[in-house]
């Protein structure tokens, strides 16, 4: 499910372009819109008693973004792992189509009370299939 996102004046910089840090917020977004969509929303993934931590972000800057932008952002899962996932992230402008962000974020599963790696859940993996 594309996740889209609108561009105002708070998310743009001095060059009148969207601030780059951004990027991990409008991605995040997807990702919660993406989890929520398969069933797992919530403060603790969907009741489970798990929680989901960033590792790590990669974002490649193709083209800018400016005011009144209208940006879809969607997601792919390359890999799950024993503990983490890979998704795949493109962000485009709606108007053309044009890429204008696009990487990978990983995700690590996590105990919510300790914060150590877990492995992923059996009925988030059947949901992603």
């Amino acid at each position: 499910m594309p996740t889209t996102q609108k561009i105002r004046y708070s998310d743009c910089d001095p060059q009148g372009i969207v601030f780059n840090a951004n990027f991990a917020r409008y991605w995040d977004d997807a990702v919660t819109d993406w989890f929520e969509e398969l069933g797992f929303g919530g403060t603790e993934l969907g009741g489970i008693d798990v929680d989901v931590v960033t590792a790590r972000l990669e974002i490649d800057f193709k083209a800018a973004a400016k005011l009144g932008d209208t940006l879809v952002t969607e997601t792919a899962v390359e890999r799950i792992g024993d503990t983490s996932m890979t998704v795949l992230v493109t962000t485009s402008r709606q108007s053309d189509s044009q890429i204008v962000a696009a990487g990978k974020a990983i995700y690590v599963f996590v105990d919510p009370a300790e914060f150590r790696p877990i492995p992923v859940p059996e009925s988030f993996r059947e949901a992603v299939r």
